[in-house]
């Protein structure tokens, strides 16, 4: 099938790589509807000449206001879509969010927050949309992580990610009986919102961690996070990539790019010395 004739879904598309799937998928001919909390306007002067200079790209886009983690706002969706008379060929999970926080004293309800985003948002929009999806010949991608396997204090996200990927790989051997694929990518440090969550986070010490070493302990990882990111791509450049993915005949499981070696090593190393060499690092620093 020509690529002018395919739809692709892409959520948490207002901006980093949501944006520019949305607009890598647009300059090769494919429909796109782009959903965020937010109607993705792209009022930026940048998206603005983009399409001034492409008056045609506007009929093969549709943007629309859509929560993930809200059972009435995806329903909604889906009826507007519907409405459209629209065939999916592509859904892409991008939305996600990160957060850092002392697991041991955080409310319930912000560690929960990570994975209604990351993994329950992505269970929602594939259950209610399957029925448009193309089958046989349909496709799923989820944005995962290179983190994943990296098991530390004060981080949620990978956790959430690792449990997004099991669930991607089950999925993917249900959905394989209607022929549709189920594709992870695994992506490192991309230069996006999501990355400054990382690079600013402060290094004002808590409240009290003088006498913590627990609040210790965070104010050394959040002293250190920033500078262990390694190489940053372009969303621009992580698009590209998983639109190669998204044509090819026969994709494997799980896809990476940009992956780091370091976290690729310590996915291998036994638990005990991960344990040691973190709690050596984070109690070197005091606040």
């Amino acid at each position: 099938m020509p690529d002018s004739e395919k739809t692709v879904l892409v959520t948490g598309a207002g901006r980093g790589l949501g944006k520019a799937l949305v607009f890598t998928f647009l300059s090769r001919g494919w429909k796109v509807v782009a959903t965020d909390l937010e109607e993705p306007a792209y009022t930026d002067a940048q998206s603005i000449a983009w399409f001034a200079a492409r008056p045609e790209m506007r009929n093969n886009f549709w943007s629309l206001a859509m929560n993930v983690t809200s059972d009435e706002s995806v329903g909604s969706a889906l009826v507007h879509v519907k409405a459209g008379n629209v065939q999916l060929d592509l859904i892409i999970n991008n939305a996600g969010i990160d957060s850092y926080f002392l697991l041991s004293e955080a409310p319930v309800n912000e560690f929960r927050k990570i994975f209604e985003v990351n993994v329950f948002g992505a269970y929602r929009v594939n259950q209610v949309f399957l029925p448009l999806l193309r089958k046989p010949g349909g496709r799923i991608i989820h944005i995962g992580s290179e983190s994943l396997n990296l098991t530390m204090p004060f981080m949620s996200y990978p956790l959430s990610k690792k449990l997004l990927e099991g669930y991607a790989k089950a999925l993917r051997q249900e959905l394989r009986f209607h022929g549709i694929d189920v594709v992870v990518i695994r992506p490192g440090a991309i230069n996006t919102e999501l990355l400054k969550t990382v690079s600013d986070l402060t290094v004002k010490p808590l409240p009290g961690a003088a006498r913590d070493p627990l609040k210790s302990a965070f104010h050394a990882f959040a002293t250190q996070a920033s500078k262990e990111i390694g190489r940053v791509l372009s969303p621009e450049k992580v698009a590209g990539f998983i639109y190669g993915v998204s044509c090819k005949p026969r994709p494997r499981a799980v896809y990476r790019i940009n992956n780091m070696i370091q976290l690729r090593i310590a996915a291998f190393l036994p638990f005990g010395l991960l344990e040691k060499i973190v709690y050596k690092r984070l109690s070197q620093m005091k606040p």
